[in-house]
């Protein structure tokens, strides 16, 4: 099947999911899995379910994002950070919630699967995680579009990911899991931050209500930092009181990374300019992310 403008509906599906950013999805999956390998659990079918189960929720609310921004008319032809897939005519919208229902089909029974292997704890945490999503996205005040939007995907993406995926391997978790993840909550949280700073003109018009908007661009700038500051400053912390080992001090190699975009975000004044350093908020949450994996995986 073809969408309008040359390209397949695969193709503008694959694009209205935003492939730079499901990564952050796939990072917490590996470093909750480095955890539980580390202790000597690894079943290696419940770790590709979860991981291709993260990453297929990501696009698919990546996708209800792009919809429910075109219906509240943030979304135009000169925004900066989507695929235009509906703003510019390729897909209709009913096109775009087909893909996102059909990723999110795939992902129920991947996750029938994990509850198979995981009990009744996966269930619970999966609900939590379904949940999470649709209140993020979806609902009369989505918390998308509130000032609450980072904290929900510290919490979301940066921990519970981690803690199902260990729990799935290791059949529960504990405290020392939930505490290990805070590092990759804190740069989940600054990508969201740094694209609600390159959109904050675009969420006003809109009626957002998002971090840059409450506080200003200053504001946003200097918490898309804190963010930042946390994740590199909670790993030393971490090692230092034994709940992962010393060489999860792997991840703070990503330490040049980390001065670019500390830098950068500060200088760019314009969407056009911002829009680069979402993407290598990413490429920092990545790199971060794969070497706090394997520190604990080598612990």
């Amino acid at each position: 099947m073809s969408a309008a403008g040359g390209r397949s509906l695969a193709s503008e599906w694959f694009w209205l999911a935003r492939p730079f950013t499901l990564t952050a999805a796939a990072v917490p999956v590996l470093f909750g899995t480095a955890l539980a390998a580390s202790k000597g659990y690894f079943s290696l079918g419940p770790f590709l379910a979860m991981l291709v189960a993260s990453v297929l929720i990501q696009a698919a609310t990546n996708m209800f994002n792009e919809y429910y921004d075109n219906e509240r008319g943030l979304d135009t032809l000169e925004s900066i950070g989507i695929s235009g897939s509906i703003v510019k005519g390729r897909l209709t919208a009913g096109a775009v919630i087909r893909g996102a229902l059909l990723l999110y089909t795939v992902s129920l029974f991947l996750g029938l699967y994990l509850v198979w292997v995981g009990g009744v704890s996966i269930l619970i945490l999966g609900c939590l995680s379904a949940l999470g999503g649709y209140i993020y996205s979806a609902g009369p005040r989505p918390l998308a579009y509130t000032a609450f939007s980072e904290v929900a995907v510290f919490l979301f993406m940066g921990v519970l990911i981690v803690v199902i995926s260990y729990a799935v391997q290791a059949g529960g978790f504990s405290l020392p899991v939930v505490l290990a993840s805070l590092p990759l909550g804190g740069l989940v949280a600054a990508i969201l931050l740094a694209n609600n700073i390159r959109d904050m003109e675009s969420d006003r018009r809109g009626g957002r209500r998002t971090v840059p908007i409450v506080l200003g661009r200053s504001g946003g700038v200097l918490v898309y930092r804190l963010y930042l500051a946390q994740a590199f400053l909670t790993v030393p912390v971490l090692v230092a009181f034994g709940v992962v080992p010393w060489s999860a001090l792997l991840a703070l190699l990503s330490v040049p990374l980390l001065v670019r975009v500390w830098r950068g975000i500060g200088r760019s004044k314009v969407p056009a300019e911002v829009d680069p350093f979402v993407k290598k908020t990413a490429g920092l949450h990545l790199v971060f992310g794969l070497l706090y994996s394997l520190g604990a995986l080598l612990g």
